[in-house]
């Protein structure tokens, strides 16, 4: 085998390692929210206990990197991929810490006198709305489809409006502390979509070598 052809699999099994790791992010989030929404501390533990699972998937990403970089001489559109992949990587593991806090959120305070968390409708849907992106940019990174990227854009500006228009309503409505644990939740799904965003501005960079900042 050549070494570019060699180079060019490993490079296409790194994607598939984010792609992979992506997967694995998603579906703690998913859980996350279903732990919101049914007030399941179980569910919400077993969110909490999986972030190691994404922490070494992340790790390995990097040690992936850094041995192609070492070992292989990659070109500027390679250098472009393996920077991508280390910047997503390191946005999937930021949104994997917001589901742990989420559930965490879920699991409540040790205080026996502190009820369970009860979610209004606005919020659950703002989960859902955000992991509706970050899945997104998942596709754009498996198949680099540009409509994606424009979806993921156009519905940013609808999270933040839907994340200020419920931070209002939660001030207004709520008392300490559950206003402050419900109010920790919304900024994390807020922050989701932004992090998908990010995402979004790697695969742009790996397929053209344009920096973009889509959150104007």
């Amino acid at each position: 085998m050549r070494p570019r052809e060699h180079f060019d699999q490993e490079l296409n099994a790194l994607r598939q390692q984010v792609s992979e790791m992506g997967r694995v992010v998603s579906a703690a989030l998913e859980r996350a929210i279903t732990a919101l929404e049914r007030g399941d501390v179980e569910l919400a533990k077993e969110v909490i206990a999986g972030d190691a699972v994404v922490n070494e998937a992340k790790d390995a990403i990097e040690q992936r990197v850094v041995n192609l970089i070492a070992t292989q001489q990659p070109v500027a559109r390679d250098l472009r991929r393996l920077i991508a992949a280390l910047s997503i990587s390191y946005e999937l593991e930021r949104i994997a810490d917001y589901a742990k806090g989420t559930a965490k959120m879920v699991v409540g305070s040790p205080d026996p006198n502190r009820g369970p968390l009860s979610a209004p409708a606005e919020l659950i849907a703002l989960g859902q709305t955000a992991k509706a992106n970050l899945d997104r940019a998942l596709a754009a990174l498996d198949n680099g489809g540009a409509d994606a990227i424009k979806d993921i854009v156009s519905h940013e500006d609808e999270i933040d409006h839907e994340y200020k228009r419920l931070k209002r309503a939660l001030v207004a409505q709520l008392t300490p502390p559950e206003t402050a644990d419900l109010l920790f939740i919304a900024h994390n799904f807020e922050r989701v979509s932004d992090r998908a965003l990010n995402m979004a501005e790697k695969i742009i960079y790996t397929t053209s070598g344009d920096q973009v900042e889509l959150n104007d």
